[in-house]
């Protein structure tokens, strides 16, 4: 005798939770304009920074306008962190939006090199509470299977400010001013504070204000982080440099052993193999766009619109790839995330050498975004599938913690990528080097780290006998 099917149950009915359920819906929408926001400010004002800096006299110093920013990053992120576990994501947001609206403000006002760095400080502190924030959010609203959707949202929104944005930006450094650029940006940041700080206030919480310890050693972090970025351009007083140096590393490798999980230096399995992909993939795709715009200027006389577009056609290529790896993740689940990883930084070392070829021969120009496109599948890959394995660790409680030590690698890798390259420039200037010889040594470094990074994402994976 047949069985007769079983009664239906309620949750049987339920339809599949969602990014956009009712509960989480203003959070969602209030996220992705926080990161339009981000995204709006990254494609605007890269293209337009040779331009700001050359009319500020200050090209000796463009890889500060970079390693400033991302150095106070490294001390938003882990304040803003600290602060979203005790009291929940709304004040960390809200300091953000106030320190990243003033930098926009006074980088766009400055009148000198001085006021310009100091505007980026207060932008990179802003901008790295604001992604902690975020982090926390995500990591409390979301079930681990709705993480992989909202990864690809806040990615996918970079389409329309990759498009739009570097044209539009190039197009006004050149016809009305570069100052436009940055000042342009303060409006949308009021309606992303009206928007996303009214989401936030549920998550409340009242938790021990600690961490002052960890706080203090982001700030030796990022001044020793400084000194050494620093060292190259006081050359050929040695001793200076010599000084510079070892009190850099004095305050740098304590500060980040304080603040990173032991194992993180030498990759170890899960979260520290997690931490290390994140500032190797940051050294080598940001380390090599900071000087995309440039050196398609200065080895190729490419203007800054035109320049704008190969971060476009590799803004698109990361949104490609995000949602190639939200697809594969519903097929495969988490078990292949560390595969994922390592094919990222292939195809990203492929894109960051075709990149090279180009603005150091004669090939055609116009193959530079074609490069850089690839180069942005391969970070799209790795990015994504990387960052998923870090929020997964995570312990109940300490997302803004994980949170940090991610923005907290990923910042000290982009500003020592673009510190790195500065430093190299500046000094080759001085000896009489050419900028191709410095962009060379720049764009070997990034491919090293890339393939280094391929062999580092093997460590993601947990073996059965391992916690």
């Amino acid at each position: 005798m047949a069985r007769s099917p079983a009664p239906r149950t309620k949750s049987d009915d339920a339809p599949a939770p969602h990014v956009f359920d009712a509960d989480r819906r203003s959070l969602t929408v209030g996220i992705l304009l926080t990161v339009t926001a981000f995204a709006v400010e990254g494609m605007g004002v890269v293209p337009a920074l040779p331009t700001a800096v050359r009319d500020l006299g200050g090209l000796l110093l463009f890889g500060w306008a970079f390693s400033a920013f991302m150095l106070a990053w490294v001390v938003g992120t882990v304040g803003g962190g600290l602060l979203a576990d005790a009291r929940g994501p709304y004040r960390s947001m809200t300091l953000g939006l106030l320190g990243f609206s003033g930098g926009l403000v006074l980088a766009g006002l400055a009148r000198s090199m001085v006021l310009f760095i100091a505007g980026r400080v207060l932008q990179g502190a802003g901008g790295g509470a604001m992604v902690a924030a975020a982090y926390v959010a995500i990591a409390r609203a979301y079930p681990d299977n709705l993480r992989p959707r909202m990864m690809a949202l806040t990615t996918s929104v970079w389409i329309v400010p990759a498009v739009v944005g570097p044209a539009l930006s190039g197009a006004v450094a050149e016809r009305i001013g570069w100052r436009f650029v940055f000042l342009g940006i303060v409006p949308l940041m009021v309606v992303v504070a009206v928007v996303v700080l009214p989401s936030l206030a549920r998550f409340a919480v009242t938790r021990p204000l600690a961490g002052a310890g960890r706080m203090g050693s982001a700030l030796r972090v990022a001044a020793g982080g400084a000194l050494v970025l620093a060292a190259p351009s006081l050359y050929p007083r040695t001793t200076a440099v010599a000084v510079a140096v070892v009190l850099g590393a004095v305050l740098l490798v304590p500060g980040l052993r304080a603040l990173l999980p032991a194992g993180t230096f030498r990759a170890a399995r899960g979260l520290p193999a997690g931490l290390a992909v994140r500032g190797l993939l940051a050294f080598s795709f940001f380390g090599t766009e900071a000087f995309v715009p440039l050196g398609s200027g200065e080895l190729r006389g490419v203007g800054p619109t035109q320049a704008g577009l190969a971060l476009t056609a590799g803004a698109v290529g990361w949104v490609l790839a995000a949602w190639l790896q939200d697809r594969g993740e519903a097929r495969r689940g988490a078990a292949g995330r560390p595969t994922v990883v390592g094919a990222g930084f292939w195809i990203l070392a492929a894109g960051i050498t075709i990149v090279a070829a180009v603005l150091l021969t004669s090939l055609p120009v116009a193959l530079v975004p074609l490069g850089w496109a690839v180069a942005g599948m391969g970070i799209g890959l790795a990015y994504s599938a990387g960052g998923l394995v870090c929020i997964a660790a995570a312990r109940q409680g300490q997302e803004g913690q994980v949170s940090a030590q991610l923005q907290l690698a990923e910042a000290l890798s982009t500003a020592a990528g673009a510190g790195f390259g500065g430093a190299l420039m500046a000094s080759l200037a001085r000896m009489g080097g050419t900028p191709r010889a410095a962009h060379g040594a720049v764009f070997a470094a990034t491919v090293a780290t890339a393939l280094l990074g391929a062999a580092v994402a093997r460590r993601l994976a947990i073996s059965p006998t391992e916690p």
